[in-house]
């Protein structure tokens, strides 16, 4: 039994279809931005290590200042990467915002289909009842005029 509200339930099941897609889409970026900047801080932290432990040994300053260079170039992309990654996160902290909203709505309109079909259930019920009552009155009026006659 199809109701009214049934095509508009139908549309905010795929809106909050896209709205889990897009939520996914960006926590899986969100998780590819954070593998980024862990790769970063590990080249940081082996430069760094290097550096301190004399495991490199360079020969020149030039060489020195190639590694200072390396590393103030690997601190940027690290702050750079920090922030794209706020930025991911605020992305998907909207994305969570418009899925929870698409879930609400959905829900709101399936106790709405669920309260229209009960009405309708109920208004056929009572319609049938009443065919029911009309046709044992017709029989009993029957009776009764079969009877007198």
């Amino acid at each position: 039994m199809a109701t009214p509200i049934e095509s508009l339930l139908s549309l905010k099941r795929w809106e909050e279809d896209q709205a889990k897609n897009r939520f996914a889409m960006l926590l899986k970026e969100l998780a590819i931005e954070e593998g980024i900047l862990e790769e970063l801080e590990q080249n940081y932290a082996l430069s760094s290590e290097k550096v301190k432990n004399n495991h490199y040994e360079p020969k020149t300053i030039d060489k020195i200042q190639e590694l200072l260079v390396f590393i103030e170039a690997l601190v940027n992309k690290i702050h750079q990467q920090e922030e794209n990654i706020r930025n991911k996160a605020l992305e998907v902290e909207r994305a969570r915002g418009f899925l929870e909203e698409a879930t609400k709505e959905r829900k709101t309109f399936e106790r709405l289909d669920e309260r229209q079909k009960e009405m309708i259930k109920k208004d056929m019920d009572r319609k049938e009842q009443k065919i029911t009552d009309e046709h044992a009155s017709a029989r009993h009026g029957k009776k009764d005029v079969g009877e007198t006659g």
